[in-house]
């Protein structure tokens, strides 16, 4: 079966794509991924075969009329595409191909664009009635070398830092100096705020993949970062959005995380009911079904 996928030019939203890719290659299906010429090299990062989308708007695919020309060309009998690449829908339709929409964190959807809607959010972290199936999210960051502080064993519990935001810093460092854990931000020193003093318990690497150092941890602060989010999610951390977000207001709901100022990150290695609910939600999307259980469904 061939599949083509259609990805707007955003690294995060490629990723959502990248497990179900895989799972279609494993099966033995012949699988491109198309996007505009300045994402090609993000998309060969994932060790699929890309498609260079010449012409139109480089940062979407809203339309892409080189799209719809490779889709007759090739004629695919799945193709799958983003929320915000509705060109792959428009191609699918172009060759009478099973148009396929994944949903990541923060998508609506709209079930009268595709033939199939799949969803990564678990049921209880929607705000929405999703027409679409389940599907177990696996996050993906992109590739990945594990870091050489990682392979030491920690001596307390791990909290992965990730901010964006630098003004952030001050208030974070000031509520964890006094945390029972070991904080870990990957962050260049000269970035922080001038005569900024680093607590003990904090540790300043180089780097810290998602994807290596999640299965470590005990918890997760970040500012709003859909994608970290959602790993946390799956790997079953308790986290603190200091950012509000839709997806952080409903897994505070789910009372799986907390979304406020840096003085609730002791909760987070405190609170039992806040550990409880994120074990729940990792259990759920662990029952989810995994990508590469839809693969023989996904031509109808």
């Amino acid at each position: 079966m061939r599949v083509l996928l259609a990805a707007p030019s955003s690294s995060t939203r490629l990723h959502t794509l990248v497990p179900l890719t895989w799972a279609l290659r494993a099966a033995g299906h012949d699988v491109k991924i198309a996007g505009r010429p300045s994402f090609v090299e993000e998309i060969l990062r994932t060790g699929c075969v890309a498609v260079d989308l010449e012409g139109g708007d480089e940062a979407s695919l809203a339309e892409s009329a080189a799209l719809v020309e490779f889709a007759k060309l090739w004629r695919p009998e799945v193709v799958v595409s983003d929320a915000q690449a509705p060109a792959g829908t428009a191609a699918a339709r172009a060759v009478a191909a099973v148009a396929v929409r994944l949903l990541g964190a923060l998508d609506e959807p709209d079930p009268a664009e595709a033939d199939l809607t799949l969803d990564v959010v678990p049921p209880s972290l929607r705000d929405r009635e999703s027409p679409g199936r389940s599907v177990r999210h696996v996050p993906y960051f992109g590739p990945v070398v594990v870091p050489t502080w990682l392979r030491r064993k920690a001596r307390r519990s791990r909290i992965l830092l990730s901010l964006t935001d630098g003004s952030a810093f001050e208030p974070v460092f000031a509520a964890v100096s006094d945390v029972d854990a070991e904080v870990v931000c990957a962050v260049e020193p000269s970035a922080l705020p001038a005569g900024l003093s680093l607590p003990a318990n904090v540790k300043l690497v180089d780097a810290a993949p998602p994807a290596a150092v999640l299965p470590t941890c005990a918890a997760v602060v970040h500012d709003g970062d859909a994608a970290l989010a959602l790993a946390a999610v799956t790997h079953g951390l308790p986290q603190l959005s200091l950012s509000a977000s839709a997806l952080g207001a409903r897994v505070a709901e789910a009372r799986a995380g907390l979304v406020g100022a840096a003085e609730e990150i002791s909760r987070l290695v405190a609170d039992d009911a806040l550990r409880a609910g994120a074990a729940a939600l990792g259990a759920e999307v662990a029952a989810l079904p995994a990508p590469h259980t839809l693969v023989t469904g996904l031509a109808g």
